[in-house]
């Protein structure tokens, strides 16, 4: 059962993002299992970094069809996505440090309000901006 689940009400209609997004879906109820079931801290840590990365790529490829759409909020999506790669690497820091009083509760809450309240306001606020000249060719015809 997934810890959190992927449906259309997060469906940006930016077939780039929207993979992104379903792949964040994916690493996080991966990381929820692995945690339920005990889990080697090796592989805990394996998803956690996965998700770093991911995060962080996933940024960047956001950032930089903001930039070529001319959005008039990027520097504030910039800011949000500053904040929570802050975020995520602290909780990084937490678990590699001590990985026995991890706060998985405190981390899957985050990311969950992230993933929920950051997609559904921040990441809807600039596909009006992207979506003409980035959107899916499938979803023209």
């Amino acid at each position: 059962m997934p810890f959190i689940d992927w449906s259309a009400d997060y469906e940006t209609g930016v077939a780039a993002i929207d993979r992104d997004h379903q792949g964040l879906f994916a690493l996080i109820n991966d990381l929820y299992n692995k945690i339920r079931s005990g889990s080697s801290e090796d592989s805990i840590g394996v998803t956690i970094e996965a998700l770093v990365v991911y995060v962080e790529a996933h940024f960047e490829r956001e950032e930089t069809l903001m930039e070529i759409c001319d959005y008039p909020g990027l520097d504030g999506h910039r800011a949000a996505h500053c904040k929570l790669t802050a975020q995520v690497m602290a909780y990084k820091r937490d678990f590699e440090a001590s990985p026995e009083n991890f706060d998985a509760a405190g981390f899957m809450g985050f990311v969950t309000n992230w993933l929920t309240n950051h997609i559904l306001q921040d990441d809807m606020a600039y596909v009006p901006s992207i979506k003409g000249p980035m959107a899916d060719p499938a979803e023209k015809s």
